[in-house]
């Protein structure tokens, strides 16, 4: 029971008792006398809603009602659709950290409002705020603890956006089973969503899996689903993201030439003006994808328009990737002085370097720079941190291979092996 709670109910009864009314006859047809007896003893909260409608019983206006009782009681009845909205403009303009707070205290007052819905919608915002900040762990346990939320309980689509963002943010995090786990309950939850939504599910999915190591024949039947659902889509937008998904997949299966073609379809459906930091990671990746098919055209012009907008809008994740990329393609130009830079650069970093921002790319990157340059016992070194770094995210195909090398740096076929890093559909 709040001291603002107990206030306001004290002027509620002052105010009811000076027009002559019971309690019952004050809630009328739509407040109990129990719930207007709860009120003035400062049990339950009055939500804007409440107050409006005692305003008109009571025959006062809003600024009477505000010199009935004391102004600090009446701010326990704070609305949260204000920070709600100021949440969500905040967040279309990428400013984490104000999305962030006003998301916590819209929660906070549909929590103690009793909105469940408006509670579970601020949450929400608040986890993907965070998301987009680069705090993926934060984000990822928050999300899931709206998979169990009343809401998501009660609404089948609440609950796989939650487990959606779960296995979205988990990936970020290189915490690749979690990641693959969450994406297959999204999938089960979405089976009878909308298309938009049980897309979400599949693209979160199938980009867990195949960053995991699974094989192409795996994912493949959600692949399939991915294409029937596409022209289902009203979204130019929301189309383009699935394309870019099924390009990257089609890379990480090997098949090149259609991946390109995904891609391509994906960079004439997205909307740079919708978001321009999801614009230019698309770049990014798109160039990550052509660079391990060992394709350098065109690669040059990919980075340059993702650092246009991730210079200026991207988080430290979204840094450390676009650097990652830089220094693959110095790497396959043939300047593997200039990629030994960028990628000791990367891990020296205290943000870009951090274990939680996918450290054992550049592991990699270092040890392939390493080995090109003819630094085979340094090589080996970088090729068995990088192991190491892929074992604790669950990226194990990837570590027995960074293993391997680590033992056949300096052998005569040695360049011809490709440990290019694997890339994130988004």
């Amino acid at each position: 029971m709040s001291t603002r709670a107990v206030e306001f109910g004290a002027a509620l009864r002052k105010a009811r008792r000076g027009k002559g009314l019971s309690q019952a006859e004050l809630g009328g047809d739509k407040y109990s006398g129990s719930y207007i007896s709860h009120l003035e003893s400062g049990r339950r909260v009055a939500t804007p809603e409440v107050v409006e409608f005692l305003s008109r019983r009571l025959g006062l206006s809003l600024l009477e009602w505000g010199a009935t009782a004391k102004p600090d009681a009446l701010q326990v009845v704070h609305d949260p659709i204000e920070d709600l909205l100021v949440a969500e403009r905040a967040w279309s303009d990428h400013d984490w950290k104000a999305a962030a707070r006003h998301a916590q205290q819209a929660a906070e007052a549909a929590h103690a409002a009793g909105d469940s819905g408006r509670e579970w919608e601020a949450l929400y915002l608040l986890a993907q705020a965070r998301f987009s900040a680069g705090e993926f762990e934060s984000a990822a346990e928050l999300a899931e603890r709206l998979t169990e939320h009343p809401t998501a309980r009660r609404f089948a689509v609440a609950r796989s956006q939650a487990l959606s963002l779960t296995s979205i943010a988990y990936r970020a995090a290189d915490r690749l089973g979690w990641a693959v786990a969450f994406g297959a309950r999204a999938v089960e939850a979405s089976a009878s969503a909308q298309p938009i939504i049980a897309a979400e599910a599949l693209m979160a999915l199938v980009s867990a899996m195949s960053e995991a190591g699974h094989s192409p024949t795996e994912s493949r039947r959600y692949l399939l689903r991915l294409k029937e659902l596409e022209p289902q889509l009203t979204s130019d937008h929301s189309r383009g993201m699935i394309e870019w998904a099924l390009g990257t997949a089609e890379f990480a299966a090997g098949n090149a030439e259609a991946g390109i073609e995904h891609h391509r379809n994906a960079k004439g459906l997205l909307d740079a003006r919708r978001d321009l930091r999801l614009w230019s990671r698309y770049h990014r990746s798109a160039a990550s994808c052509l660079l391990g098919a060992g394709i350098v055209d065109g690669v040059a012009e990919l980075i340059q328009t993702a650092a246009l907008g991730l210079e200026i809008l991207g988080n430290s994740y979204d840094l450390a990737e676009l650097r990652q990329v830089q220094a693959q393609f110095a790497l396959r130009s043939g300047d593997a002085e200039e990629a030994l830079r960028i990628a000791r650069e990367v891990l020296a970093d205290p943000e870009l370097g951090a274990e939680a921002v996918s450290r054992s790319n550049s592991e990699l990157i270092l040890a392939e720079a390493l080995a090109a340059l003819g630094r085979v016992d340094e090589a080996r070194d970088a090729y068995r941190a990088a192991a190491t770094s892929l074992e604790n995210e669950g990226r194990m195909g990837a570590a027995v291979d960074a293993w391997r090398m680590s033992v056949y740096a300096g052998a005569e076929n040695f360049l011809d092996k490709d440990l290019t890093p694997s890339v994130k559909s988004d």
